[in-house]
């Protein structure tokens, strides 16, 4: 049995969610006045260094997608600056400025290469704790064959762990939350959840941004509650907690999990969708892991390929409740589609289904065989049975408002994004498998596969995984930069954002099977409490 949840219906329902009509006009009157302070430092005496800095606190609080207009004016200016004169001071021969420009450029979609200057890595630069920060931030957006970045991130990493505890005051919790979880990798909403409070310590911050970051995130935190509440309904009605006693009921969970893809408040249908897709996955999972004989896993399975409501007859009442909830969950989001926007996602989304739970079905059969599979035949399932193409693809048709009649073809076009971002999703849930002591003889996962291969300690096993999750994203921001090159659309940014909350809710344990004080904690900030003004 799974523990039960942290989180009653009750008291989702009672959550207060009228922040947002307290502070609407409030937040329209600062943010004005900070996209008119955006203005001042590019048309005054400002360097370079200044606007880098300025962009980056304004997208680490939180308020990025308020200012993307003037983000991109800006960064166009920046990234001229190697071949125009712009009037902008030029901070080259700093390597803060120059790991920060390349960093912010990066993650913006501009193809710069990163250039040490002055020698690289030496002199003073051992004892710089803002500078070690910069390089060592930048270099988890390196390119495989980008060797400066590489050793950019042995040397920061060396010297950020020399100094920790000798570091000033100021500086230690930056050292530490940056070793803990690089900033490329964090999920977004965490980070400005942090870094308001980092931000808030600091002498030199900017008020009218840090209020406005404070009014900003309690705003769209709101707006989750009310998300949260309509899915809680939705979750209730369907009554598959009360009837399958054997499955995790995790819907706070799975909603922080679309939180983590997609927080913004304009896609809210999207969201609440993709925590339907998350509870449905969980269920089925379990019935797959801890409930149903093969046999039965087999006709489930055939129905769902053939998207067949006949095929119930040969199912026991279980297996029916959770064919159904299904059937109808994904049909109703393909109606909204097809009324919306004049195109059937239904055979789309079926299809992607039926090829989850066929391996579901090939990890049921290992493990009622007793079968080890080689590490390459256990990755080969694994990336696709871990549900990240599922979640994708549903989430492709969800967030983008006008999908046109060359879908298919689009989203093929992200395949290799989705299939980089479902491997990261799938190491990183083996790796808390591997450390969960009632997990170790459920069946293979990444690190029993590869320690039976090779012959090797669980520790050996778990450094080669690591290594290989390093690899993932190296291939994951590449593909990410091959699909920005052809499409703009917001599917992109949330197959980064999968990786991330995937990286997040397995770092300290499963966050899904058993959510401990960590997980209810992050929840808590997140989605329950707001930030005290």
């Amino acid at each position: 049995m799974y523990q039960k949840t942290l989180w009653s219906h009750d008291f989702i329902d009672g959550l207060e969610t009228d922040f947002l009509i307290n502070c609407k006009e409030k937040v329209n009157e600062l943010e004005v006045k900070v996209a008119s302070m955006i203005m001042d430092y590019e048309n005054c005496d400002f360097s370079s260094l200044e606007l880098l800095e300025l962009i980056d606190n304004i997208e680490r609080l939180g308020l990025g997608r308020r200012f993307q207009t003037n983000v991109t004016r800006v960064l166009n200016k920046i990234a001229g600056l190697d071949e125009n004169n712009l009037g902008l001071k030029q901070e080259e021969d700093n390597l803060h400025a120059l790991s920060l420009k390349f960093r912010i450029l990066r993650q913006h979609d501009f193809h710069r290469k990163f250039k040490e200057s002055h020698g690289g890595l030496t002199g003073g630069l051992h004892t710089d704790v803002k500078g070690l920060l910069s390089i060592y931030e930048a270099s988890y957006l390196a390119l495989e064959g980008e060797l400066d970045l590489h050793e950019a991130k042995l040397f920061a990493t060396k010297n950020l762990l020399k100094l920790n505890g000798h570091e000033n005051e100021a500086m230690k919790d930056h050292v530490n939350h940056a070793l803990d979880t690089p900033l490329y990798r964090r999920m977004l909403r965490l980070e400005a959840r942090w870094y308001i409070d980092a931000y808030g310590k600091r002498i030199d911050a900017n008020k009218l941004l840090l209020e406005l970051a404070i009014l900003d995130f309690n705003m769209v935190q709101s707006t989750h509650k009310r998300d949260l509440q309509e899915v809680s309904k939705w979750w209730e009605k369907t009554g598959l907690a009360r009837r399958l006693s054997f499955i995790r009921d995790r819907l706070v969970e799975c909603f922080f999990w679309s939180v983590g893809m997609v927080f913004e408040p304009q896609y809210h249908s999207c969201r609440v969708a993709l925590t339907k897709v998350g509870t449905l996955i969980t269920t089925i999972d379990d019935i797959y892991d801890v409930y149903g004989s093969l046999n039965e896993l087999k006709v489930f399975t055939n129905a769902v390929k053939r998207w067949d409501i006949k095929a119930m007859e040969n199912m026991p009442e279980y297996l029916q409740l959770g064919f159904l909830a299904l059937y109808n969950t994904i049909n109703e989001m393909g109606y909204d589609t097809l009324t919306a926007q004049g195109i059937n996602i239904i055979p789309i989304l079926a299809k992607v289904w039926g090829e989850l739970l066929e391996a579901f079905l090939v990890e049921a059969k290992w493990t009622h065989n007793n079968y080890m599979p080689t590490f390459e035949e256990y990755l080969d399932n694994a990336w696709r049975s871990v549900s990240g193409m599922v979640i994708l693809t549903h989430g492709y048709f969800l967030i983008n408002q006008d999908v046109k009649n060359d879908a298919v073809e689009s989203l093929e076009k992200k395949n290799d994004l989705y299939r980089w971002s479902s491997m990261l999703f799938r190491l990183y849930n083996d790796l808390a498998a591997s450390s969960d002591e009632k997990d170790k003889d459920k069946g293979p996962n990444a690190i029993s596969c590869y320690m039976h291969e090779h012959g090797v300690s669980v520790e050996v096993a778990r450094e080669h995984i690591q290594t290989l999750i390093d690899e993932a994203w190296m291939k994951i921001i590449e593909a990410r930069i091959a699909c920005s090159e052809h499409l703009t659309d917001p599917s992109i940014d949330m197959a980064i954002n999968l990786a991330r909350v995937s990286n997040c809710t397995y770092q300290y344990g499963d966050g899904i099977k058993a959510p401990k004080a960590r997980t209810k904690d992050r929840v808590i900030s997140i989605i329950i409490e707001p930030i005290t003004i």
